[in-house]
């Protein structure tokens, strides 16, 4: 992904079914650890979009 345009909630979903299929139960702690790296990479907007798929995970298993 290039973090340097703004993206859109299809690819979040896209890549929380990714993390889904590879981590299952993980996903979003996967995709929280990614967010975490990225921040501290700087890379703020790369971190954005992570923590964005964790939303769509907790979405997607009504965790709210």
């Amino acid at each position: 992904m290039d973090s340097k345009r703004p993206f859109e909630i299809v690819e979040c979903q896209q890549a929380a079914k990714g993390l889904k299929s590879s981590w299952q139960d993980m996903a979003g702690s996967e995709a929280l650890i990614r967010a975490l790296v990225a921040e501290r990479n700087g890379d703020t907007p790369l971190a954005l979009f992570w923590t964005a798929v964790h939303k769509a995970l907790c979405e997607e298993s009504n965790a709210f």
